[in-house]
């Protein structure tokens, strides 16, 4: 009798132990099943822009390969990143129109833009250049300082805006590799653009926008214009892509007008021209002592 019990007790547990062996088969092939499945699912790669989806390209490889080719458009040499959050996320395919690399560049151009860490020039808290260290900066300073001074001897120059370096990212289309080619740079791109003869229906806005100058530094190049009344027939100067740098020298000339006499003159030019002159003191000979006349009286009395 107990050996037929213990017979039924072996017969239930390799029943038992085959139904585990079973389910624990079909949970194996369902694993293995989705985990290859997954893998056949064609994988691409999304280009997001600041959290904001931009490009879809074939692989990461393709987007590194064209995020790489976009810093090296920038044509610098110096060390090139980008002003915003460029991330890559692996996505399924479906339902995902895969770009050509022409269409992402196109995408993300828009999007994109290039920076390099330099020391920036900056008038009146407007970006101009950035050069690779501090002193590349400040002997463009010079430079600058002694291609806008006149041609004269004894002259002291100053900036007439305010100018001051700080070390920030700059886009890399600001950047100059040498003092030489930040000059040629801004002494270009700082120039006016030509003038302006203002349309029927135009205002300073519109036109500002039109040449993409910020409408602050349109009224400052013509200080004579009031922005807001202006009509049409009149010009208008059109400054340059870069805020204008100007240089301000002065020279004290000193000159005989006679015996004893003379007056001083001191002579202002701005970017070599000279604007105004102004007599800053005048000598003449002193004066000569006068002689007093005494008188005595004689043989007055009373």
């Amino acid at each position: 009798m107990q050996k037929a019990s213990d017979e039924g007790e072996i017969s239930g547990l390799r029943r038992r132990l085959w139904v585990e062996r079973a389910i624990f088969v079909v949970l194996l092939a369902g694993l293995l099943a989705f985990h290859f499945g997954k893998l056949g699912v064609r994988q691409v790669c999304v280009i997001a822009v600041d959290g904001h989806p931009t490009a879809v390209v074939v692989s990461r490889s393709d987007a590194n390969r064209l995020l790489d080719e976009i810093k090296k458009s920038a044509g610098v040499s110096a060390e090139v990143t980008f002003s915003h959050k460029v991330t890559l996320h692996s996505v399924s395919a479906a339902g995902e129109r895969v770009l050509s690399d022409a269409e992402a560049m196109t995408a993300m151009a828009g999007k994109l833009e290039p920076v390099v860490q330099a020391s920036a020039i900056l008038v009146n808290g407007e970006l101009v250049i950035g050069l690779p260290t501090s002193t590349d900066a400040i002997r463009t300073l010079s430079k600058l300082i002694q291609e806008l001074s006149p041609n004269v001897s004894d002259v002291q120059a100053t900036f007439k805006e305010s100018v001051k370096i700080e070390d920030r990212q700059v886009p890399a289309d600001r950047f100059a590799a040498s003092a030489e080619a930040a000059v040629e740079k801004v002494l270009k791109a700082s120039a006016p653009k030509g003038r302006h003869e203002v349309k029927p229906g135009e205002t300073g806005w519109k036109i500002a926008l039109l040449y993409r100058v910020p409408v602050s530094r349109l009224a400052a190049a013509n200080p004579e214009v009031d922005l807001g009344r202006i009509h049409a027939g009149e010009k208008l100067t059109i400054p340059g892509d870069l805020p204008p740098i100007t240089v301000v020298a002065r020279k004290e000339v000193r000159e005989e007008l006679g015996p004893g006499v003379s007056k001083t003159t001191r002579i202002t030019y701005e970017n070599g021209a000279e604007v105004s002159r102004d007599v800053i003191g005048r000598e003449h000979p002193p004066e000569s002592p006068k002689r007093c006349r005494h008188r005595t009286d004689r043989g007055m009395g009373l």
